[in-house]
C-alpha cells in the first residue's frame, strides 16, 4: 500500500510568493515554468529540504537534463526525465536518485507541479481541467516507481498551490493507499502557500 500525506508548505519570501501567486493565476505551463525555475534557483528551498532528509548536496540545471548520473557524493535532479513501463511512458517534473555505497540506487525523488485540485470530476472548469489524465498521471507514475524501484523509498511530491478537493481526496488519494505493491511509495500531495 502507498503512503499518502496532504501538507502545506508555506512560502516566505514575498516575492517568491507574488511570482507563484501570478503564476498560480495563469496556465499549468506558466505554473510549471515558475515553480520548476523558483527551485532551480533556490529561491524555493525544496531542494534544500530534500539536502537535509538526504545528507546529500543536490545538483541542478534550468531545463531538460540528461547530463551525468547521480553519484554517491551528489545527486542530480533531472528534470523531464522519462521512466518507461512497457510501452508506457511517464514523466514527473524532476527525477532525484540519491546513491548509496555499491554504486546502488537507496532513495529517489519525483516531483510533479500542477494547478490540479479535481482529479476526479471531469469538466472544463479551472479545478478539473485535465483532471482524467492528471489522475491516470499520478496512480500510473506511483506504479512505475513501485516496479522501476522495488524495495527502495520514493518520495513523490505534487507539488500544487491549493489543496486537493474533498472529492480527490476520497476518490483518488485514498484508494491508492489500497495500491498493491506499492508500499515503498510516498506520495505528499504538498500544497506551496503563496498567501492570501
Amino acid at each position: 500500500m502507498a503512503t499518502v500525506n496532504v501538507i502545506e508548505f508555506a512560502v516566505s519570501d514575498a516575492v517568491v510568493r507574488a511570482e507563484l501567486k501570478r503564476a498560480a493565476n495563469g496556465s499549468g505551463i506558466d505554473y510549471e515554468r515558475t515553480v520548476s525555475g523558483e527551485i532551480t534557483r533556490r529561491r524555493l528551498p525544496l531542494l534544500d529540504m530534500i539536502e537535509n532528509a538526504m545528507g546529500t548536496p543536490i545538483e541542478t540545471t534550468a531545463g531538460k537534463s540528461r547530463g551525468p548520473q547521480s553519484a554517491q557524493y551528489l545527486a542530480r535532479c533531472q528534470w523531464q526525465r522519462g521512466h518507461r513501463r512497457g510501452p508506457d511512458e511517464r514523466r514527473p517534473e524532476a527525477t532525484i536518485e540519491f546513491i548509496i555505497p555499491g554504486g546502488k540506487i537507496g532513495h529517489v525523488y519525483f516531483l510533479e507541479i500542477s494547478l490540479q485540485t479535481d482529479l476526479v470530476r471531469l469538466g472544463l472548469s479551472r479545478d478539473c481541467r485535465m483532471s482524467q489524465s492528471k489522475a491516470s498521471q499520478l496512480a500510473g507514475t506511483a506504479v512505475l516507481a513501485a516496479e522501476k524501484y522495488p524495495a527502495i523509498p520514493v518520495d513523490y511530491w505534487y507539488l500544487c498551490p491549493w489543496w486537493p478537493t474533498p472529492d480527490t481526496l476520497t476518490g483518488l488519494l485514498a484508494p491508492m493507499q489500497a495500491m498493491r505493491g506499492s508500499d515503498n511509495v510516498t506520495l505528499t500531495w504538498t500544497v506551496l502557500d503563496h498567501g492570501p
